[in-house]
């Protein structure tokens, strides 16, 4: 990247490549996934005869053990299935390895503009951070000698304990400094005014629709219908209607009540028969947007280090199941104040996602399979 003298162009420049790692690490973060749901019947011939194996077709790794030949045809209505797909996982490293070298190519140029910023010389910052390592890992050596040398004369419950009550002050320091700096949305009402404003250029906006359950037979009312428009359409997304409700999460306190009812509560929605303008409909999907949806409020999750006690882990969990129903979390890049882009996220995988970089935005269908798969009974 050729640089100007120019501290705003230098700044311009640094905006564009910390909005370039975003998007290179939402391309690697969306190579996380559930194998479970990508997996199809493969024919496997090594040893010198056939084996009949479930394959994920995300990261190409067989999962399982092999199956007899006659569970493999009844699974693939009498016919031998296709043969295992070894291009898969070679495929997949050399883009995953594309992405981590582009992401530290534009970290490294990051660190470099902004010692240019600041009138540093790149080399000297360079030495210093490999200083910096050298520094950590003698230090940690260090500890890991104070350590054993505490367990030999207190054992190892009290070495864990006092680890914890370590961890613990350190963390709730840091979960404070965050509280006090992060700018936090307030309740629901501001969450939908912001959402509409953002996200009405890319989708028909219906508010407040009516519906019924289709088993319980009880009237509901979901927050957002959405439906995609022409442009996204034309990108891939599903030419249907999607539910979005949106939630206020208070991460101090109730977290886990609050966030497991709101969970369920958009699960129902994927049940529901809903009327608009005389239109019965069912919903393909359901996604909650809350402040969870932006990384700084994600942040404020608790996971302060008592054992047994971590809300992180909780909401992780709870996504997983969600996943299953066909419920998924709508997530921002940037910031309130800042919108980079938006990500439809479901714990098996991401299903769609748009960017803006340089004026330009674009679109990107990932796997419609998180979407269209059916999960019921023991799939």
């Amino acid at each position: 990247m050729k640089l100007e003298s120019s501290d705003n162009e230098l700044y311009e420049q640094l905006v564009e490549l910390r909005t370039k790692k975003e998007e290179l690490q939402s391309l690697l973060d969306q190579g996380r996934h559930e194998c479970c749901d990508h997996l199809v019947l493969r024919t496997r011939e090594f040893g010198g005869g056939k084996h009949f194996v479930n394959q994920c077709q995300q990261c190409g790794e067989q999962r399982g053990t092999s199956l007899s030949r006659k569970e493999a045809l009844k699974l693939n209505a009498g016919v031998e299935p296709p043969l295992y797909d070894d291009s898969i996982t070679i495929e997949r490293e050399e883009h995953r390895s594309y992405l981590s070298k582009s992401w530290n190519n534009a970290h490294a140029e990051e660190r470099r503009i902004t010692a240019l910023i600041h009138g540093w010389s790149f080399e000297n910052v360079q030495y210093s951070f490999t200083q910096e390592q050298k520094q950590l890992k003698e230090a940690n050596d260090r500890l890991s000698e104070l350590l054993t040398e505490f367990e030999k004369e207190f054992g190892e419950g009290k070495v864990i304990d006092c680890l914890i009550k370590q961890t613990v002050s350190r963390k709730k320091r840091k979960y404070i400094e965050r509280q006090n700096t992060t700018k936090r949305f307030s309740d629901e009402k501001e969450l939908k005014s912001w959402f509409i404003g953002k996200f009405n250029r890319d989708f028909y906006i219906y508010e407040e629709v009516s519906g019924i359950h289709l088993a319980e037979g009880v009237n509901v009312r979901i927050d957002f219908v959405l439906y995609p428009r022409p442009h996204l359409i034309e990108e891939g997304f599903i030419d249907e209607p999607f539910g979005i409700e949106v939630k206020y999460f208070k991460q101090e306190s109730g977290f886990t009540h609050k966030t497991s009812r709101g969970i369920w509560q958009a699960i129902s929605y994927n049940d529901c028969l809903f009327n608009l303008n005389g239109h019965e409909f069912k919903i393909k999907f359901c996604l909650l947007f809350s402040n969870l949806s932006f990384s700084a409020e994600t942040a404020l999750i608790k996971n302060l280090g008592y054992e047994g006690e971590n809300d992180q882990m909780e909401w992780s969990g709870m996504l997983h199941v969600a996943n299953h129903a066909r419920v998924g979390v709508l997530s921002v890049s940037g910031d309130k104040e800042l919108m980079k882009g938006w990500v439809m996220r479901f714990a098996g995988g991401t299903y769609f996602s748009s960017s803006s970089y340089n004026n330009e935005v674009s679109y990107r269908r990932s796997n419609s399979n998180t979407i269209n798969k059916i999960r019921i009974g023991n799939f």
